[in-house]
């Protein structure tokens, strides 16, 4: 392991985690996926050091609205009136997510509200996607969903500008267990529009 490597991402977690103080949950959540990120690092990651990394301005950014969005979650509670509820789960980082969705005469994004618990990422892509995602077409939602599942997947591709503060997740793709951490309530979503009504579940692993 390149020890230069190993430092940043320890500093990654200690600065993450001071923001987490008095929430050991949700940094155990954090520093799991961390330290599992390290062991793919040491195993299999032969890539120079400026590509794993995206520029310290970049970085800030990224964690103040991840920690921003984690910490202040919007959408967060109950939807007394929704139209269909999924529960999707994340094995692998221990995350947890229980999304309300109503759907307009339309069958638009009327209205969205998410709980749950899990690590730092997956809340604010959490929060972030019930923001940008409330009062959109079904059409919209469909390209928006296509939009993120590119961005944190496909090395090269360009944010799109429609995307918003969501660009700022394009950095979790240098790490493939954090996708599943961000992708989680994207499927959840995902999944209530194949639903359409009642109750589904939905996971990152294979049943």
């Amino acid at each position: 392991m390149d020890e230069v490597r190993e430092a940043r991402l320890s500093i990654s977690v200690y600065s993450l985690g001071e923001h987490v103080e008095g929430q050991p949950e949700m940094f155990e959540s954090l520093a799991s996926c961390f330290a599992f990120a390290l062991q793919r690092f040491a195993q299999h990651d032969k890539r120079p050091l400026r590509f794993l990394f995206m520029s310290p301005e970049i970085e800030e950014l990224y964690q103040e609205v991840i920690l921003d969005h984690s910490r202040r979650p919007r959408n967060f509670g109950e939807l007394p009136d929704a139209t269909v509820r999924v529960h999707g789960d994340n094995p692998a980082c221990g995350d947890e997510i229980h999304l309300a969705v109503k759907f307009d005469a339309d069958g638009g994004l009327d209205d969205i509200k998410f709980s749950g618990r899990g690590c730092a990422i997956s809340q604010a892509s959490a929060s972030l996607m019930t923001t940008k995602l409330k009062g959109k077409s079904r059409e919209e939602v469909t390209e928006m969903l296509r939009a993120f599942h590119d961005l944190v997947t496909t090395d090269g591709s360009e944010a799109p500008k429609t995307l918003g503060d969501l660009r700022v997740m394009q950095g979790v793709r240098k790490f493939p267990q954090r996708v599943k951490c961000a992708m989680l309530a994207w499927r959840a979503v995902q999944q209530a529009f194949e639903q359409g009504s009642g109750e589904a579940t939905v996971s990152t692993e294979p049943a």
